[in-house]
């Protein structure tokens, strides 16, 4: 079965659209409460737009863990940015990344933006380039870049 289009209501994550209310306030107050309900988890379930050097709540959400204790609930994505400073071509020491890397750590997403502001370049890294190990981000920068950032998003639970 695929994704509705027109229903925005799949996952719960959009402001629910509705036309019509019950008439009687007994039926309504009920159809209300559902209704702030969904708007209140749809809201707060959104992409958040800090990017911080500190361990935040992307507001992304990921599939129910697989341990007994959170095998119904789904997983909080969380979010921290990596002052990287800059970078030369080639394989760069490592840099610590300050998270707590341990056997509930799963990594999301990582990636590496770098800028050279002389020649007015910018450039993503990504892939083989990035390695996260349990202290140290090495990043292998295919040119030099004056400043650079690292994204990265995990979650800390089975």
């Amino acid at each position: 079965m695929g994704i509705d289009p027109n229903n925005s209501q799949q996952f719960e994550s959009y402001v629910p659209v509705y036309d019509a209310v019950p008439e009687t306030w007994e039926e309504g107050r009920e159809f209300l409460v559902e209704q702030l309900k969904k708007i209140s988890n749809a809201v707060n379930v959104r992409e958040i737009g800090w990017f911080l050097d500190e361990e935040l709540l992307s507001g992304k959400q990921l599939f129910p863990g697989t341990s007994s204790a959170n095998d119904q609930q789904f997983r909080s994505i969380l979010r921290m940015v990596v002052n990287t400073g800059p970078l030369i071509a080639g394989l760069n020491p490592g840099i610590n990344h300050n998270i707590l890397f341990d056997v509930n750590f799963t990594l999301i997403s990582l990636w590496v933006c770098g800028t050279n502001s002389a020649t007015f370049k910018a450039l993503t890294i990504t892939g083989n380039d990035v390695v996260m190990n349990a202290t140290q981000l090495v990043i292998t920068s295919p040119m030099a870049f004056n400043r650079s950032i690292a994204v990265i998003e995990y979650t800390q639970e089975q």
